[in-house]
């Protein structure tokens, strides 16, 4: 199954925890707590995706781990390792102004100051600011994902206006 953006990647599957099927999932949301609200997840591997029942959920350390309805021993956890961790869309958190979802983001182009600089091929999270990674043929140009820079992202409109001066491109 493809993305098709009906889809919200939240997680990714690390590894198990114990023997009984426990699976240690990497969050890839702003709030690990919001695995705790959910009763069911989608598992995404290629363009498969599986749909698994929440039996229990907790938080240890930094991760999320999971008993998922059908995986009962660590032989049926391991086989899941790797896996993306998804749901669908319409039970994403509802974002602030100026908040994106990432996968919104990817391949959007970004024109600065009117002249095509390339697309977004990566957001890195890197702690206060993110960064865009913007590729045009063999040239990458990594921004902060500051307002000051990009003036105006258009996620329906498929466009990302910026005002990036040379010196933060030629870093």
């Amino acid at each position: 199954m493809e993305n098709n953006n009906r889809l919200i990647i939240i997680g990714r599957i690390l590894g198990v925890h114990g023997i009984k099927g426990e699976l240690k999932v990497q969050p890839l949301t702003d709030d690990p707590g919001r695995f705790y609200d959910l009763d069911e997840v989608i598992l995404i591997h290629d363009k498969t995706a599986t749909d698994y029942k929440i039996n229990n959920c907790r938080l240890h350390k930094n991760n999320v781990l999971l008993f998922l309805e059908g995986v009962s021993n660590r032989n049926d956890a391991e086989a899941l390792i790797g896996r993306e961790v998804g749901i669908p869309k319409e039970l994403a958190v509802k974002l602030e102004e100026d908040e994106f979802f990432i996968e919104d983001l990817l391949d959007l182009p970004v024109y600065n100051d009117g002249e095509l600089l390339g697309r977004i091929t990566d957001v890195m999270q890197a702690g206060g600011v993110d960064v865009y990674t913007i590729s045009k043929g063999k040239k990458v140009y990594c921004v902060p994902a500051r307002k000051l820079y990009f003036t105006e992202i258009n996620v329906n409109a498929g466009r990302i206006d910026a005002s990036i001066p040379q010196e933060i491109l030629d870093l």
